[in-house]
């Protein structure tokens, strides 16, 4: 594949620095080389959504900082001279970060297997056990327990808009089928499903097959945040004051924390965990419940691909690529990023209107949409791509849009049904 060809490019000039460069971060000279090719491993299949360059760069640093996060590390003293002192050998190979990439898939299956045959013997003796006693309650056929959720109705149908996920008028349209789902309010693209909250305050996936998982529950008002790149989704339940940190797919439980100042779970990158409280924003690493680190400035807004977006006074927001130092302050209130980092789009402070933004060079993008149109939904995508719903008139319809100075825009797909239009979401 070429994104592999670039990666491997990148890798081979790259190495030396790249191995020197753990070290300042902490890592022992004898463990650089293994920590940086596992960081490279965890690189390879996301690098085709950054597109290389400066976004290839920060993906890289950034998975160096977390592999160092996991690591005995060197007193911060010694690093420099360390770093001058380590030999570096030949890069690893593509076959060689494949065989980490599969290794990891192994050691999680496996883990999921020690969990999962003791569950089996429990209720396999707890089958047992009610075959002889009859139980000491009669369940309904087909009845779903408290607080649960049973399969959603599928129709197989394939999506107008390839690469977008929606929802209208209680219909989830994924990739080749149609999921009635009710009360559906945000969502995130995981595998070939999504992670959504719903008006109850449940945290669900769903795939495509229609069946669906409660993972846990939330403010009913406050987005789940997850994302595609590792599979992992993350909220703060206020019943029980604890965030949790969910392999969406698989149900397990990553990391399970309480905290005090009612936070947002704002993003979920890579594995870190981002929160906005009252105690300020911070970052959750993986390494446990209290490997925090406070982000600053305090109102942030999102994190995608290792690129963050706040608020700043005067109705203006700051876009920050803290690998390279660089930033940019832009008129907007609000903000969403691309899965990619790469565009970021916010409002206008005066008129509510969407702007996007390059967040590589600071530039304001034509946004795809006129005056007298409505844009009911709007959700960046990778590589400099948009999606909007619209209300002209009494229509709503789907747009596309790979945007530049001058944006190319289609309009996919008209919807149908007389539902409201904040019933309408696009998926992130």
């Amino acid at each position: 594949m070429r994104a592999d060809a670039d990666f491997m490019v990148f890798v081979a000039a790259r190495w030396p620095v790249l191995v020197r460069t753990a070290v300042t971060l902490g890592i022992r000279p004898e463990e650089a080389a293994d920590a940086t090719a596992e960081a490279l491993s965890r690189c390879r299949r996301p690098w085709a959504d950054v597109g290389g360059g400066a976004g290839g760069d920060g993906l890289v640093h950034d998975e160096l900082v977390r592999e160092a996060a996991r690591r005995q590390r060197l007193p911060e003293g010694e690093r420099a001279a360390a770093a001058e002192r380590t030999t570096v050998l030949a890069p690893p190979t593509l076959e060689e970060l494949r065989d980490r990439e599969a290794a990891r898939r192994r050691a999680q299956r496996w883990l999921a297997l020690k969990v999962a045959v003791p569950l089996v013997l429990v209720v396999a003796l707890v089958t047992v056990f009610l075959a002889v006693t009859g139980g000491e309650e009669d369940h309904e056929p087909g009845k779903k327990d408290e607080g649960g959720v049973g399969p959603a109705e599928v129709e197989r149908q394939e999506n107008p808009a390839p690469g977008v996920v929606w929802y209208a008028d209680g219909g989830l349209h994924l990739a080749h089928a149609v999921l009635e789902v009710d009360g559906l309010r945000d969502m995130t693209v995981v595998g070939d499903g999504v992670v959504y909250g719903d008006d109850e305050g449940r945290v669900v996936y769903a795939g495509e097959d229609g069946g669906r998982e409660v993972l846990g529950h939330k403010a009913p008002g406050v987005p789940v945040a997850a994302t595609d790149e590792t599979g992992l989704a993350a909220w703060y339940d206020p019943s029980t004051k604890e965030v949790s940190i969910v392999d969406a797919v698989s149900g397990d439980v990553r990391v399970r924390t309480e905290v005090d100042d009612n936070p947002d779970v704002v993003s979920v990158d890579g594995d870190v965990v981002y929160l906005v409280g009252t105690d300020g924003a911070r970052a959750l690493l993986p390494t446990g419940p209290t490997s925090q680190l406070p982000v600053s400035p305090v109102a942030l807004l999102d994190v995608r691909s290792r690129i963050r977006v706040f608020q700043l006074p005067r109705d203006r927001i700051q876009v920050v690529q803290s690998a390279f130092n660089t930033t940019f302050r832009l008129p907007g209130h609000g903000a969403r990023l691309a899965p990619d980092g790469n565009t970021v789009a916010t409002a206008d402070p005066l008129t509510g209107a969407p702007v996007l933004y390059d967040t590589r060079s600071g530039q304001q993008l034509d946004p795809g949409v006129s005056r007298d149109e409505q844009v009911l939904a709007v959700e960046p995508g990778v590589r400099s791509s948009v999606t909007y719903v619209v209300r002209s008139g009494e229509r709503r319809v789907l747009r596309t849009c790979q945007l530049g100075t001058e944006s190319t825009c289609e309009d996919v797909t008209e919807l149908e049904g007389e539902g409201a239009d904040r019933s309408v979401v696009l998926a992130r």
